[in-house]
Formats: structure tokens, sequence, C-alpha cells
């Protein structure tokens, strides 16, 4: 290879990694936007009426009308079939679940991926962290059929986080 070639090639990297930066430069702060309107929307999922604030990693559902804490949301990670599964678990100043929603997943399509429905979340809603096992379990969920994996992934992020942040409202359940 001649010093020609490979001056030709440095240049060639040079430019295309300087285009890279740019790229990336120009669209760092859009992606940022969405993101932000995407949290924004699940959380007004969750308790639609409120005002949210964040402090150390726990969004605050403030009553718009008079400033009257609603609840809490924050994170969850629970262990799946297909991999890590990110929530976001609302939970009443009572300790009772408000909703949950699924911000990621790497489920099978069609199975485990059913998870992020409202039918199957939507059993979540109301309970205390005693009454969220699976059924087999004694507890109120029920598993998506073939996706017991998936189920209990979900199950224990839920519980999890309600554990951890029960010392909010004073009780585990």
């Amino acid at each position: 290879m001649s010093y020609r070639d490979v001056a030709v090639l440095t240049v060639i990297c040079v430019l295309s990694g300087l285009v890279l930066f740019a790229v990336h430069s120009l669209t760092e702060k859009r992606i940022g936007e969405v993101e932000n309107l995407e949290m924004a929307r699940l959380l007004s999922q969750i308790f639609p009426s409120a005002d949210f604030r964040e402090e150390n990693g726990i969004y605050l559902a403030v009553s718009r009308e008079n400033g009257e804490l609603l609840g809490y949301i924050a994170e969850a990670e629970g262990k799946g079939y297909g991999g890590t599964i990110v929530l976001l678990v609302g939970v009443t100043r009572d300790g009772r679940v408000r909703r949950v929603r699924v911000l990621s997943h790497s489920e099978t399509p069609g199975l485990g991926s059913r998870i992020a429905e409202d039918d199957f979340l939507s059993q979540f809603e109301n309970r205390t962290v005693d009454e969220i096992l699976l059924r087999r379990d004694g507890g109120e969920i029920d598993a998506i059929s073939g996706a017991t994996i998936s189920s209990r992934g979900v199950v224990n992020a839920v519980r999890e986080k309600m554990l951890e942040l029960s010392h909010l409202w004073g009780s585990s359940g």
C-alpha cells in the first residue's frame, strides 16, 4: 500500500468521523425531546390529572387542582424470557398500584410481548403488594398462557419496586 493510499484512507476516515459527529450533534437534542415527550405521555397515563416532579429517581404525581400528592411513579426492572423488562410502576399514596406501563422489553412477539397489553397490565390496578403474585403462587395475577417467565418477570419487578418504595406510605402491604 502506497503512501498516497494511506493518506486517502485517512482523509476518508476523518471526514466520515466528522460527518458522524455532526449528525449526532444535530439529532441528540431532538432525540432527548422525543424521549421526554414519551415519558410525559406515559406518566399522564398513570396519573392523568397530575403534574410531575422528579426527586431521587421517583416521580411525584401532584394534583393540578389543589397540589395534593396523588402518588409515586418509579422505574422497575424484571427478568423476562427474552431479557430485561423495564416498567413504570405508579403507586397511590396508600400503597396500591395505580397503573403499570412497559417502557421496554425483548420478549417473544405475540407471546411474551403480551405483557405490554392492557389485558395483562390492568390486573395490577388497585392491588397491594401482598396481592401481586401469580395466581398459581396464591396471588391475584393471571399469567399469560405460554409466557409464565415473562409474566413472573413483571410481577417480581412490580413487587420489588413496591417493597422498595413502601417507606413512602408507611407499610409493605
